[in-house]
């Protein structure tokens, strides 16, 4: 399966997006953004995410994308910047539960053995791989959801 990550600055904006249901990207230049509207085409309904706080340099939050990401809107009301690409998701849980980069290297087969730039790289949480997605197995997901869902409403 393919799992989409995404990383935030920090948790007050983690605790926003999954407050508002949404989740979005910064918003960079023409020329990025235009690569990035292309890949975002690729992360459809149904789609599992999860999210990265650049702050605690930790995963958190695994969600499942209810909405395609549109290119013509930018969010202004829910974060202190304007972020593009909005797409509404369904947490599986929220920040109050993390785990460190470094604990989930030892703990999510994914992230055995990953190369230089450590687990945003692996995750594809660099600004040129948003909307990149990363291959995961049902083993995988099964050890994301079992360390950090809070409930599978």
């Amino acid at each position: 399966m393919e799992l989409f990550c995404f990383a935030s600055k920090n948790l007050t904006n983690i605790w926003a997006g999954i407050g508002a249901q949404m989740w979005a990207v910064n918003e960079t230049s023409p020329t990025d953004m235009k690569g990035r509207i292309t890949k975002s085409k690729r992360m459809k309904i149904g789609s599992a995410g999860l999210l990265y706080c650049n702050e605690t340099h930790s995963l958190t939050t695994p969600f499942i994308v209810y909405s395609e990401a549109d290119p013509d809107l930018a969010i202004s009301n829910i974060w202190p910047e304007k972020w593009r690409l909005p797409f509404r998701i369904h947490a599986l849980g929220d920040p109050s539960r993390q785990l460190l980069a470094e604990h989930a290297k030892t703990r999510w087969p994914i992230l055995h053995d990953i190369g230089p730039g450590g687990v945003p790289a692996a995750l594809n949480l660099t600004g040129t791989t948003v909307f990149v997605p990363k291959e995961v197995s049902s083993d995988d997901w099964s050890s994301i959801l079992t360390d950090l869902a809070t409930s599978l409403r």
